[in-house]
């Protein structure tokens, strides 16, 4: 037992530097918050800020005797990975990658899937977690009482598992929409040939002109 509570105490402890993380995150907006609704970067980089205090504070919590027994043995651990990986690690990325590639290549994406993008991920990611962490406390609790069946406890995560079924169908619509999104900022520009020789130009200038006359 004391092993587990060296554990514990170790994980209270992470409090002090994710406190702290989220402190000097959130410092580095210092005003600057009315730069968010003109950008289309920014607002995944404080998602992810966002995500990683609830996120680590909520492992903190799951450290806890009490709160493991209820839900280490349910979705609720699925709920929280998704929350700390997908909501701190995925929205950073994509920020890192619309901050920088656009830089590169010289071709912005366009803000309306870029926004699209941003918001079916984070309200996707909302219906995935909360809905299937409620359920799995009182799926845990049900456990811990002993007094109904194991399949009375699955059929009551039947309605959460929907709401993971739309979070999860609208995380993957939000990475159809990404993928988009990097395509046009490395996309090749099309070549424009420009004719050297006398009769290119005359080639050139005679399709212009039957080109007029069609019009």
């Amino acid at each position: 037992w004391w092993l587990q509570t060296v554990a514990i105490v170790g994980s209270a402890g992470m409090i002090i530097p994710v406190v702290a993380g989220t402190t000097n995150f959130l410092m580095t907006f210092k005003g600057s918050w009315h730069k968010l609704s003109g950008s289309y970067t920014l607002p995944f980089y404080l998602i992810g800020i966002i995500f990683y205090f609830t996120g680590s504070l909520q492992g903190t919590a799951e450290a806890f005797k009490f709160t493991n027994l209820v839900w280490h043995f349910t979705d609720f651990t699925v709920a929280h990975s998704h929350l700390t990986m997908y909501g701190i690690i995925c929205f950073m990325l994509w920020g890192f990658i619309y901050t920088v590639v656009p830089r590169l290549t010289g071709k912005e994406p366009p803000q309306i899937t870029v926004g699209a993008h941003f918001w079916l991920a984070l309200i996707g990611l909302l219906f995935y977690t909360f809905p299937l962490m409620y359920g799995s406390t009182l799926r845990g609790l049900m456990w811990m009482e002993g007094t109904k069946s194991f399949i009375e406890s699955v059929e009551l995560m039947a309605p959460y598992w929907l709401w993971r079924a739309i979070g999860g169908s609208l995380m993957w619509l939000s990475h159809i929409l990404f993928a988009y999104n990097f395509y046009v900022m490395v996309k090749k520009k099309e070549e424009i040939e420009i004719p050297s020789s006398p009769k290119d130009i005359l080639n050139a200038k005679v399709a212009i002109d039957n080109q007029e006359v069609t019009n």
